[in-house]
Parts: structure tokens; C-alpha cells; sequence
């Protein structure tokens, strides 16, 4: 079913006026119905759109701009912003941008419309579950419960020795009831042969504990070994005791270069081998999945629910050994600098986000995002099946310096606490956002403004990195200039839709979701104050550009003007009421979210300063003398 295909007209409330009249006539109903009538209605207008501003300080930042006809898919959007309604449905979204419902995966690295879920979408609707269960804590597992009790959600461990001494303590439980076949799935990615080393010189550690010794057959615990990345590898024949093989099998996983981690499907392809294994040895199953990623987005909406069912059909339950997920963002990016040229590319890595649906927004306001900031909890596909299965997502210390504008750190487990991500099926949670007018608002305005979405990166991927000929760069300044006005167009609408949606969000239960709505409403001020500041600057710079950088020697090369933001403003006259708004609005949320993501988003938006200025980049040449070098092979990009 294509995305087009779902776009049906909309009745108005006009519409019915004169079978209503009939109704009311001949009904004692009357006075329920008007009231339901009333109710939807200022609903609907909560949700509705004022015309945008009349700015007239465009023209501050639109002078002189390329007479040059320009795609401007946001123009589209705009008008679906005027007609939001108070429950949200997946057919009221445009084609051009299906998917923009909120509901979309948000494990996708770029967010889409997932079809093969209509079927459930438009089903009954599901009860909310027991908030008790939202709010368990991390406490272990206790020996009484069964295989497919829930398990802990996320357990923070300072190194791996505190994981393997966690990881024994639960086999102890497992095996006070029985034989058990535990299997180490190793991540084939080049990052993860460290830790594998370290899981490889520590495993004797967990049979110690036990009081487990010697080779024979009838021992109460055997391992097995596997890995994965695009494929999967069984690297035991059977599952052993022996502590020597044990090691060798881990040090015979290889490093895969494709970047694919086919993670749920490893963990259905280890369950499906050995479990007729475990059948006839009547042992309970388990296994430990190792790895630095969340895995293939596309692989793990497709079956991690399949794989979490066949996981509690075998009785087994699933550990992990992972690393904290991105906030509100599918990626991490490691800076990878090539040794020929010296020419810098940020790799993405799937490292979340933690959620199940998209929540923040994916933009920095100039593109894509390229921050590495952590959440605070694990990827949401690992931790689920961790907890359903009855296992534990430990949550592994960062020891990750190439993770680009990283900032490291451990927030308040209390803090932290209220924000906990829900956790049930993907299902399911598409199912109520689309049935909530404040999650529409939201989700509408971050997946308008999806960097992955081609068209729309069109016009909200800003340019930062202009050429060193003034020529040219005056042609790149003005075609960066004529788009400022559909995107700051769009500013405006999706800020008045916001604003608009103020009294939602005071009701609104979900301490999370209010959080989600105060930095959106923030970043959205704080980004259009940068677009007026990045038109303003540009304009002024091609009128009195500086003068070319000075080389500190003749090694140096200057190879372009970089975009920064800086605290100094080129339009403050315009700019600055947004900014007395951005700013209290995300002190407010400093003040009121601490020790959490929120609070550490906003405090960088703070830091980042609401200017913009272009600085010389000066590159040295002398550290890359065959750069040049034609007869050299190519050295390829690697895939992480």
C-alpha cells in the first residue's frame, strides 16, 4: 500500500448540519453530543495555525538573493499545518513526506512510514499497562521467577568484571534449578575485538564462581560461541565446558567490514540452533549478546518481536552486554580522519535512540544532526528484549573517544527515573500517539523537518562550508539566501502550532512527553533566530569580505570558510525577542529536567551561542606528503 494511496478526504463538521438537525429533533441525546461537538471543536482549535507573521525583516537577510527558481517542498507542509486535527491519523499525512505522523520507527535511520503495521494500526485500542510495570526497578532477577518474567531494564556497570560477576550470580539462580546452556553471541564489528579480548581472558572467571571444574559430559553449565554481523557464525559445534575451547571460539570471531549487524536475527538463528540441544538435555537456555551497536535498523523492527516470542518459547532468557544509546537520535558518529589526504568523514554507528518512536528532533537547525549525546539508557530494541525474556541490559561504561562532540557522562539514576522509556511493543505505542493531539503536534513538527527526508533536506540543509573564491562563494551565499524563506516560513507556522499547543502540554500526564515539547518549543525559537543570523551575516560578508588568512607557512593550504556559531549578532534588532524567549525557555528546562538529557540539550544550545560567523580553514599539508599520489590504491572509507 503506497503512502499516496492513504490521503482521504476529510469531512467537514458543516457537513452534517441537517441530518444533525434531524437527529436532534427526534433524540434525547442532544445535550451529550453537543457537548462531545463542543469539546472536539476547541480541540481543533488549539491545534490550528495563525497566518505566519509579517516579517519584514526578510529582507534583512534576503538581499540580493540568486533570481534562480528553487524546489520548496516545505511549502506543501504548510498548509497541512493549518488542518491539524485533535486525534492524529496516518492518512492525514501528505505523500511527500509519509511517514511524518510521529509514528514511524525510530530506530530508522531515516524515518518512514512503516506499512506492514496498517493492519494493527487500525485496530481496537490497546489498554494502557500497568504503571507499575512502567516504573519497575533494576532490581536482579530473584530465582523463584520464571523464564518470561519480565527482567530489569537497564543495569549500569563500571566495568566488565562487575558484568561477569552479575552474569554469574544469574547463572547460579538458573542453575539452582536445573543444567544450563549459555551462548556468548559476539557483534563482528572492528570496535568490539577489545572487549571481546576482555570477555575472552574473563570467562574463566564465571566457572569459578560456580565451582564448576573439569570436561565431562554431565556438566551442569556448557557454553557455546557465536558472532554476527551481515552473516552468522557458530563458532562451537556443540556447546562445551572446556575453558580452553571456550576461549579459542572467541578468539576466532572475525571482523565483518560491511557495517551490517544482523542483530535480532542472530539472536532468533542462535535460539533456532540449540534449541533441540537444550530440549534433550533438558537444560534452560541463555544467552549473552555482546555488542557496541543497536544493530541493523530495518532488521530490528522486523523481528524483534518474532524473535522475543521464539526466546520465551524456548525458555531462554536474553542478557546483554551494550552501550548507551544516542538521545532521541539513531547514530553516534566516529571521526575518521583518511591517512592519504587527511580528509575528515563522521561514520555513522546505529547506537539507538532509546525510544521506539522518534521524540526529538533529528536537526541541528543547520542539517543533520552529528552530536554524540548519550541518553542515559539503552537502545530500545536490546533493552526491550532483554526485559521480556526475563534477562538484564547491562549497560556498559563509554571507553569511546572517537565518538564525535561526545559528551560523556553518567546522569542521576534518580533524576532519571520519571523519563523511563516505554518499553511495550512499537505497535502498540504507534497506535496511542496517533490518538494523541499533543503527540501529533510534536511528531508533526519533527518530521517535517527530517534531514533524511530528500526534499526537505533540500531546503533545511544549510550549507557550512563555503569555497575560497569570492565568486563562487557569492553564488553559494545567494542560493543559501533564497531558501531562508520558505524555512523560516515554516519556523513561524510550526512555532504558532506549538505555542498553540501550550495548554495540551500542561495537561499532558507524562512528565516525558512535557520535556519533548519544552525543548522543541525552545530549539524551534533558538533555530530561527540562527536562520535570520545566518542570512544577516552572509549578506554582510559578501559586501565587505576579509581579507584571505595569513599562512603560518607555505605548508598551509586555505581550503574554505567553515560556518561556527558564535555569541556575537549580526541582526539583533530582529532577532532579539526570539532569543530573550530561547533563552528563559531553555534555562527553564535547565532548571526543571537536572541530571537529565533534556537539561544537558539545552544547556548545549545555550553554549552554542545564537550568531554566526565563517572562519578560514587552514589545512597542513605536510602531514599528508602522498596526497597526491595517483599510483596509490584508494584507500577506502571503512563501514562501522
Amino acid at each position: 500500500m503506497s503512502a499516496s494511496s492513504l490521503t482521504p478526504e476529510i469531512a467537514s463538521p458543516e457537513d452534517d448540519r441537517g441530518s444533525f438537525r434531524d437527529w436532534f429533533r427526534g433524540s434525547s441525546s442532544f445535550l451529550a453530543s453537543l457537548i462531545f461537538h463542543m469539546a472536539a471543536v476547541i480541540l481543533l482549535a488549539l491545534l490550528t495555525f495563525d497566518p505566519p507573521p509579517d516579517r519584514s525583516a526578510h529582507s534583512v537577510i534576503l538581499d540580493d538573493v540568486i533570481d534562480e527558481p528553487l524546489d520548496r517542498p516545505l511549502e506543501d507542509e504548510l498548509d497541512e499545518l493549518e488542518d491539524l486535527a485533535t486525534e492524529m491519523s496516518i492518512t492525514m499525512m501528505p505523500s511527500s513526506v509519509s511517514g511524518l505522523s510521529g509514528t514511524a520507527p525510530a530506530s530508522l535511520s531515516a524515518p518512514q512510514f512503516e506499512t506492514q503495521l496498517m493492519e494493527d494500526i487500525i485496530g481496537p485500542e490497546v489498554s494502557l499497562v500497568d504503571l507499575e510495570l512502567l516504573t519497575k526497578p533494576n532490581d536482579s532477577l530473584m530465582r523463584e521467577l520464571p523464564v518470561g518474567t519480565q527482567g530489569a531494564v537497564n543495569a549500569v556497570v563500571g566495568d566488565y568484571n562487575e558484568a561477569m560477576d552479575r552474569i554469574a550470580q544469574e547463572l547460579v539462580w538458573m542453575l539452582d534449578k536445573g543444567e544450563v546452556v549459555v551462548v556468548w553471541l559476539f557483534d563482528q564489528s572492528g570496535s568490539m575485538k577489545d572487549d571481546q579480548a576482555k570477555i575472552r581472558d574473563r570467562i574463566g572467571r564465571v566457572y569459578d564462581e560456580l565451582g564448576i571444574v573439569g570436561v565431562s559430559q554431565d556438566e551442569a553449565l556448557t557454553t557455546g560461541v557465536a558472532s554476527f554481523g551481515s552473516n552468522f557464525q557458530l563458532h562451537t559445534k556443540t556447546p562445551t565446558s572446556n575453558r580452553d575451547e571456550i576461549a579459542e571460539a572467541i578468539a576466532e570471531v572475525p571482523i565483518d567490514p560491511s557495517g551490517e549487524e544482523l542483530t535480532t536475527q542472530a539472536v532468533m538463528e542462535v535460539i533456532t540452533r540449540h534449541k533441540r540441544y537444550a530440549q534433550i538435555s533438558k537444560r534452560q537456555m541463555a544467552i549473552i549478546l555482546v555488542s557496541d551497536e543497536s544493530g541493523n535498523p530495518d532488521s530490528n523492527q522486523r523481528y524483534l518481536e518474532e524473535t522475543i516470542q521464539a526466546a520465551n518459547k524456548a525458555n531462554c532468557r536474553v542478557y546483554v552486554m551494550g552501550r548507551e544509546a544516542m538521545f532521541g537520535y539513531p547514530y553516534g558518529h566516529v571521526r575518521w580522519e583518511n591517512p592519504r589526504n587527511g580528509d575528515i568523514h563522521l561514520l555513522p554507528v546505529d547506537r539507538g535512540p532509546e525510544t521506539a518512536l522518534i521524540e526529538q528532533l533529528q536537526t541541528d537547525g543547520f542539517g543533520k544532526r552529528r552530536d554524540s549525546m548519550p541518553s542515559g539508557y539503552g537502545p530500545y530494541e536490546q533493552v526491550r528484549l532483554a526485559k521480556e525474556t526475563g534477562g538484564i541490559f547491562f549497560m556498559l561504561p563509554g571507553e569511546e573517544k572517537d565518538l564525535y562532540q561526545l559528551k560523556d557522562r553518567r546522569y542521576s539514576v534518580a533524576a532519571m527515573e520519571p523519563y523511563r522509556p516505554d518499553l511495550r511493543p512499537r505497535r502498540d505505542l504507534m497506535r496511542e500517539a496517533m490518538q494523541d493531539p499533543l503527540q501529533a503536534v510534536i511528531s508533526k513538527v519533527i518530521y517535517d523537518l527530517n534531514p533524511y527526508n530528500e526534499e526537505v533536506a533540500s531546503v533545511i540543509e544549510i550549507r557550512r562550508r563555503f569555497s575560497t573564491d569570492f565568486a563562487t562563494l557569492t553564488q553559494q551565499v545567494r542560493y543559501e539566501q533564497a531558501k531562508m524563506l520558505t524555512y523560516i516560513e515554516y519556523l513561524d507556522k510550526a512555532i504558532a502550532a506549538i505555542e498553540r499547543a501550550q495548554p495540551l502540554r500542561d495537561a499532558s500526564p507524562y512528565v516525558r512527553q512535557q520535556a519533548n515539547f519544552d525543548l522543541l518549543h525552545a530549539q524551534l525559537l533558538a533555530y530561527r533566530v540562527r536562520a535570520y543570523e545566518y542570512g544577516a551575516y552572509l549578506t554582510e560578508f559578501v559586501k565587505k569580505p576579509p581579507a584571505p588568512p595569513k599562512l603560518p607557512t607555505p605548508k598551509h593550504e586555505f581550503r574554505s570558510w567553515d560556518l561556527i556559531t558564535v555569541k556575537k549578532l549580526s541582526a539583533e534588532e530582529v532577532t532579539g525577542a526570539d532569543i530573550q524567549k530561547s533563552r528563559k525557555l531553555l534555562k527553564e528546562i535547565v532548571n526543571e529536567y537536572p541530571g537529565t538529557p533534556w537539561a544537558e540539550r539545552a544547556n548545549w544550545e545555550l553554549n552554542r551561542g545564537f550568531g554566526v560567523a565563517l572562519t578560514p580553514w587552514l589545512f597542513d599539508t605536510s602531514r599528508f606528503p602522498n596526497a597526491n599520489d595517483k599510483s596509490a590504491p584508494p584507500i577506502q572509507v571503512p563501514k562501522l
